[in-house]
């Protein structure tokens, strides 16, 4: 399963949890900031998971599904009293990419990596709380998953998340990141 359906998975059930009732397509899509078709397909998996049942334009949580729901969002919601909300949802999906992490000692800076390979985001070094903020904003934080679609002498052109975010030569030096399925015999799900 792609990574980006696996977070939209998450992110359907912490929302289910949330509400209290069967989120809706366009609840999803508002929450999450995807399209229609994404939602569709995640929903689809989650049926075939044993997660949920669409049924009546709602995602209708099976048993299995609503104690999957409960153990994300008691995580989401520990996160967020510790961090805030903005934080939490980076970090309750960075788990499972610990292991790039671990290997920042062989990370190289964005310029070096290579194009149309995915990459994962393992270190930063920027001190500015203002660029901090708006690498998060745009879903760049350690542990995140991206593309390098192109590079320019003054820019990178990445893609995040299925957007496209432009990262300025001079700051692309201090990011720091690591082929996806380097040293590891498979790719996180």
């Amino acid at each position: 399963m792609p990574e980006w359906k696996r977070l939209l998975i998450e992110d359907i059930l912490r929302l289910a949890k949330e509400k209290g009732e069967p989120p809706k397509v366009r609840d999803v899509m508002e929450d999450s900031k995807v399209g229609e078709e994404d939602v569709k397909s995640a929903v689809k998996e989650m049926e075939e998971l044993g997660l949920a049942n669409f049924r009546d334009g709602q995602i209708l949580l099976t048993d299995k599904g609503e104690k999957t729901a409960e153990v994300i969002y008691n995580y989401h919601k520990t996160v967020e009293r510790l961090f805030g909300h903005g934080t939490a949802h980076v970090f309750e999906h960075m788990g499972d990419r610990v292991s790039y992490l671990q290997r920042a000692e062989s990370a190289r800076p964005l310029e070096e990596l290579p194009e149309g390979e995915e990459h994962v985001l393992v270190s930063m070094n920027v001190e500015n709380p203002k660029v901090i903020a708006r690498l998060l904003g745009v879903g760049l934080s350690p542990g995140s998953v991206f593309r390098i679609i192109r590079k320019r002498k003054d820019a990178i052109i990445l893609e995040v998340n299925g957007r496209l975010v432009i990262i300025d030569g001079e700051l692309s030096k201090r990011l720091f990141g690591v082929r996806r399925d380097e040293g590891t015999a498979s790719r996180p799900a």
